[in-house]
C-alpha cells in the first residue's frame, strides 16, 4: 500500500473524531443565552420575594377577571376558514336579525307512552288545533266540516291550504304507506277525519323579530326561561310550571345549546381539581424518592413539587385574564388550555428540581467559593434554559401555524395555548425560580457534606413497532361531527337530537333558499328564470315536489289573478313596453300582505320602506330518504342544492341555508386542517432545533418522533371510535405539543452532553449523561400529567374521553420515542 495512502486512511478515525468534537460543540447562541440565564438568576436571587408577590398579585387579578367574564361561545366557531356556511349563514342571520337578535325556538313534541301523538288527550295537551274541531264533531255523530281537509302533506282549512310536513314527523298514512320506515300505531278516530294512521312527533316553530332596544342578553334570557318553563334546567334550581300528564317537550333554541356546550365544558373542572390533588401527592412523592436517592431528602422539597404543580395553572390563568382582558372572546374551548400548560409546566420544574439536585451534589463534591443559592441557580438555568426557552418557542411557533388553519374556535384554543405558554415560561424564570432560591438558601443553610455516588445503565436495545396498526387506523377514521357529542350525556338535547334524526331528517330535511337580488320581477323573463331554479331545486331526486314548497310569488301571483278578474277592466291591467302583459306587480305587494290568509307570507319577504319593492325574500321545500340519516348523504344533498343555485347566482345572488351545514362543511375541511397543524408543527420544531442546536441529523430525529407520535395518536384513538372533528383536533393540537416538549429536552441535552469535555465522547457516553438530565423529569411529568386527566375517563362526555385517550397515548407514545434515540450510534458508528 502506498504510504500516503496508508497515512491518509490512519488519520480518517482521527478527523471523524474531531469532525464529531466540532459537530456537538455548543453554538454562539447557546452560549449567549446561557450567559444570559445566569445574569438573570442572580437578579432572581436578590428579588426573590418581591418576584413571588408580583406574580401572585398578578395571577389574582387576572383570575378575578377570568371569574367574572361570563363564557360566549360562537355558533359557528368550528366552521372552518373559508367554508361557504359561514357565508351562508351570515346571510341568513341578516335576513332574520336585521334590526338586532330575535327569538327562534323549535319545540319537539312526543307522546310520553311513544305512541302517536295524533291521540286526542296528546294534541289537547301539544296544541288545540282543527285535529279538536273535527273530533268534537264526529264525537256529538254530526258531520265533518267539509270546509276541513286534514290531509298529509297538505291540509286545507276553511279554504286556506298549507302544508304541515315540517309539523308532523314519523307519519304513517292510511294506504299503509309509511313515510320514513314508522311501524303503524293504533290509529283511534284519527282514521276517520284525516289520511295519517300515526304521527310519532310534531314539531312547532316559533320566531319573533327583535323589537326595541332587546340586549342579546335579554334575549337569551327569554329564550332560557321558555326552556326552564318545560323542562328543568341542570345547574339551576327552578322548579317548573309546566308538567303535563301526556306529551313530552323539548324546546331547542340557540341560547340553550350554547348553554349546554358551556356546562359540559365546566363539568370537567371538578374532575380536574381532584386531579391535581392526587398529582401534587405523586408528584411530592417521587420529588421526596429522587431526593432521598440523591441524599437531598428535606422538607422544602415538599413544597416545591407542589408548586412545580401550582405554577401551570397561576401561568394559565393570568395568560387567559390578559387575553380578556384585550377583549379576546372567553369561549368554552378555553377550558382545555390548563392540559398543556400543565404538562409543559411542571415537566420544565421537574427538570429544574433534578438539575438543582445534580448541581448540588457537584457542590458538595466538589466545593466552591462561590457557592450560594443564586450560584446553584445560575448552573441550572444555564443547564436547564436553553431547553425549556426551544420548548416553549416550538410551541408557540407550532400554534401560530394553527391560529391560520381551522375554524376560529381553534383559532381561539391556539390563542390560548401561546399565551398560557408564554407565560408559564415567565412565571418558571420568575416565580418558580424565585420558590427554588428561597427553598435553596435553607438547603445550604443546613446542609452536611455527604458523597454521593450514581450512575444510569444503558441496557439492551427495545423497540415496538406499532406504525403499521396505526397507519392503518388513520386510513378508516371518520369524519363526523355530531351535536351529541358537544353535550353532556344528561342533557335534554341529546334525546332530542336523536329524535329529530330518527323522525325529522329522513321524512323532511329542509333547505332554505334567499334570494337577496330579485330585481324586478315583472320582467316576465326574470320571473319565469326565478320559477325555472324552483322547478330544479323541487324536482331532484329526493324532493317532496311543489307541494312541500313555501314560494310566496305563486300565491302573491294567484291573488294578482283574483284581482284582474274581480276589476275585469282590461284597462287596469299592467302592460311593459312591448305589450305584454305584467304578472308580479310589486305595487300590490303590501296590499297582499295586509290580507289575514297572506299575513304569514311577511317573515319570508324584505320590502323596501319607502317605495315597498321587493329587496329580498326566501323560499324553503323539503326533501325526504332514509338514507339522509348518514352525514355524507346530507352533505351530497347541500352540494346538489349549491350546484343549481350556483347557475342562477350571478342573476338572483341566491344562496342556501341548513342547519346541518357548519357540521357538513367540516367533512371535507378537516383532513386540510389535520395535516396542516402537523406539517406546521414538524417546520416549526425542525427550523427552532436547527437554529439552536445546528444539527441536521438531530433534527431529522427529532422530527421523526414527533412524526411518530402524532401518527400514533390519531392512528390509535381511530380504532377507539373517535372521529376526525373539531374536538380530536383540539386534542391533536395539544397532543403535538405535548410531543415536541420532550423531544425538544432530549435533542438539547443530547446535543450539549459534552460541553464540559475538551474530547469526543461516545454514544453511550451522550445518552447516559442525556438521559440522567431528562429522563426522570419526563418520567414524573409523565405520571402526574397523567394522574391528573385520568379523572376524565369517568365522565360520561365524548370531550373528556377524547382527550383522556389521546393524552394517556401521548404518554406512552413519547416515552417510547425516548429510547428511540438510541438509534442514533447506529449511522454514527
Amino acid at each position: 500500500m502506498n504510504p500516503a495512502t496508508k497515512l491518509k486512511n490512519d488519520a480518517k478515525p482521527i478527523e471523524r473524531q474531531l469532525s464529531m468534537l466540532r459537530k456537538h460543540e455548543e453554538t454562539y447562541l447557546i452560549r449567549f443565552i446561557c450567559a444570559a440565564f445566569r445574569r438573570w438568576a442572580y437578579f432572581i436571587a436578590r428579588h426573590a420575594t418581591l418576584a413571588i408577590i408580583i406574580c401572585i398579585l398578578i395571577s389574582i387579578v387576572c383570575t378575578i377577571k377570568i371569574i367574572k367574564t361570563p363564557y360566549k361561545n360562537d355558533m359557528t366557531g368550528f366552521v372552518p376558514y373559508g367554508a361557504r356556511s359561514r357565508d351562508e349563514y351570515a346571510i341568513r342571520e341578516e335576513f332574520t336579525n336585521k334590526q338586532g337578535r330575535g327569538v327562534l325556538m323549535m319545540a319537539l313534541i312526543v307522546a310520553k307512552d311513544e305512541g302517536t301523538v295524533l291521540k286526542s288527550e296528546v294534541l289537547r295537551e301539544a296544541v288545540k288545533n282543527a285535529f279538536e274541531v273535527q273530533l268534537e264533531l264526529l264525537a256529538s255523530n254530526m258531520a265533518l266540516n267539509e270546509r276541513i281537509s286534514l290531509g298529509y302533506p297538505i291540509t286545507t282549512i276553511y279554504g286556506r291550504k298549507m302544508n304541515i310536513q315540517m309539523n308532523f314527523h314519523g307519519v304513517v298514512l292510511s294506504d299503509d304507506t309509511t313515510v320514513n320506515g314508522t311501524e303503524l300505531a293504533e290509529a283511534g278516530n284519527i282514521t276517520l277525519i284525516s289520511n295519517m294512521v300515526s304521527a310519532k312527533m310534531i314539531t312547532l316553530m316559533y320566531r319573533e323579530e327583535n323589537v326595541g332596544d332587546w340586549s342579546d342578553d335579554e334575549v337569551t334570557e327569554y329564550e332560557l326561561s321558555i326552556v326552564r318553563y318545560f323542562q328543568r334546567l341542570k345547574g339551576i334550581a327552578v322548579c317548573r310550571v309546566y308538567k303535563p300528564e301526556h306529551v313530552r317537550v323539548f324546546v331547542v333554541t340557540f341560547s340553550y345549546v350554547d348553554y349546554e356546550i358551556t356546562r359540559a365544558g365546566l363539568s370537567m373542572l371538578p374532575y380536574l381539581i381532584v386531579g391535581f390533588a392526587i398529582m401534587s401527592v405523586c408528584s411530592t412523592l417521587s420529588t421526596l424518592i429522587s431526593a432521598a436517592y440523591m441524599q437531598q431528602i428535606n422538607f422544602h422539597k415538599i413544597y416545591l413539587a407542589i408548586f412545580a404543580c401550582i405554577c401551570p395553572f397561576m401561568a394559565n390563568a393570568t395568560a387567559i385574564g390578559i387575553l380578556l382582558s384585550v377583549g379576546v372572546r372567553y369561549g368554552s374551548i378555553l377550558c382545555i388550555t390548563p392540559f398543556l400548560v400543565l404538562a409543559i409546566g411542571v415537566d420544565d420544574a421537574y427538570l429544574m428540581i433534578h438539575a438543582w439536585q445534580r448541581v448540588t451534589s457537584k457542590c458538595r463534591n466538589h466545593p466552591t467559593k462561590d457557592d450560594c443559592e443564586a450560584y446553584r441557580l445560575a448552573e441550572v438555568l444555564a443547564e436547564t434554559g436553553p431547553a425549556i426557552l426551544i420548548s416553549a418557542i416550538t410551541n408557540i411557533l407550532a400554534d401560530a401555524v394553527g391560529t391560520f388553519t381551522g375554524s376560529p374556535e381553534i383559532t381561539l384554543l391556539c390563542y390560548g395555548n401561546m399565551a398560557s405558554i408564554f407565560m408559564d415560561f415567565v412565571f418558571q424564570l420568575t416565580f418558580y425560580s424565585a420558590i427554588m432560591c428561597i427553598a435553596g438558601r435553607y438547603e445550604i443553610m443546613a446542609e452536611s457534606e455527604r458523597l454521593n455516588t450514581h450512575s444510569i445503565e444503558i441496557d439492551g436495545e427495545k423497540s415496538m413497532d406499532v406504525s403499521s396498526c396505526c397507519a392503518q387506523g388513520i386510513t378508516r377514521i371518520k369524519i363526523e361531527l355530531k351535536p351529541e357529542k358537544l353535550f353532556p350525556h344528561d342533557s335534554p338535547m341529546i334525546e332530542a337530537d336523536h329524535l329529530r334524526a330518527r323522525y325529522q331528517v329522513p321524512q323532511y330535511t329542509m333547505g332554505q333558499f334567499y334570494v337577496n337580488d330579485p330585481g324586478n320581477l315583472s320582467d316576465p323573463i326574470r320571473l319565469q328564470r326565478l320559477n325555472q331554479m324552483v322547478y330544479e331545486l323541487e324536482h331532484m331526486n329526493c324532493s317532496w315536489g311543489p307541494q312541500s314548497s313555501n314560494y310566496f310569488i305563486r300565491d302573491f301571483l294567484a291573488f294578482e289573478k283574483v284581482s284582474v278578474e274581480e276589476e275585469g277592466d282590461g284597462d287596469h291591467i299592467m302592460r311593459g313596453t312591448n305589450g305584454t302583459r305584467i304578472l308580479f306587480n310589486e305595487k300590490d305587494l303590501r296590499s297582499f300582505f295586509d290580507w289575514p290568509e297572506y299575513e304569514i307570507w311577511r317573515g319570508f319577504v324584505q320590502l323596501n320602506k319607502s317605495s315597498g319593492a321587493l329587496n329580498k325574500f326566501f323560499f324553503t321545500t323539503g326533501y325526504h330518504g332514509e338514507g339522509l340519516k348518514e352525514w355524507t348523504e346530507r352533505g351530497a344533498l347541500l352540494n346538489n342544492w349549491r350546484r343549481i343555485i350556483d347557475k342562477y347566482r350571478d342573476e338572483f345572488n341566491v344562496s342556501v341555508y341548513h342547519d346541518d351545514a357548519i357540521f357538513l362543511d367540516l367533512i371535507g375541511n378537516m383532513p386540510t386542517d389535520a395535516w396542516q397543524s402537523a406539517v406546521g408543527t414538524l417546520l416549526s420544531m425542525a427550523f427552532i432545533c436547527f437554529i439552536f442546536l445546528y444539527d441536521k441529523f438531530t433534527v431529522a430525529v427529532v422530527s421523526v418522533a414527533i412524526l411518530s407520535i402524532m401518527t400514533g395518536i390519531i392512528g390509535v384513538v381511530s380504532w377507539m371510535g373517535v372521529d376526525l372533528e373539531p374536538i380530536m383536533m383540539a386534542a391533536m393540537l395539544i397532543s403535538i405539543g405535548f410531543s415536541v416538549d420532550i423531544p425538544a429536552h432530549v435533542s438539547y441535552h443530547y446535543n450539549s452532553a459534552d460541553a464540559h469535555f475538551d474530547r469526543p465522547i461516545t454514544v453511550e457516553e451522550r445518552l447516559r449523561i442525556c438521559l440522567a438530565s431528562v429522563a426522570l423529569p419526563a418520567l414524573q411529568a409523565s405520571l402526574s400529567t397523567n394522574l391528573c386527566v385520568l379523572g376524565l375517563l369517568f365522565i360520561p362526555l365524548y370531550m373528556a374521553q377524547v382527550f383522556c385517550h389521546a393524552l394517556l397515548y401521548y404518554v406512552l407514545l413519547n416515552r417510547n420515542d425516548l429510547w428511540t434515540y438510541f438509534l442514533e450510534k447506529r449511522p454514527i458508528e
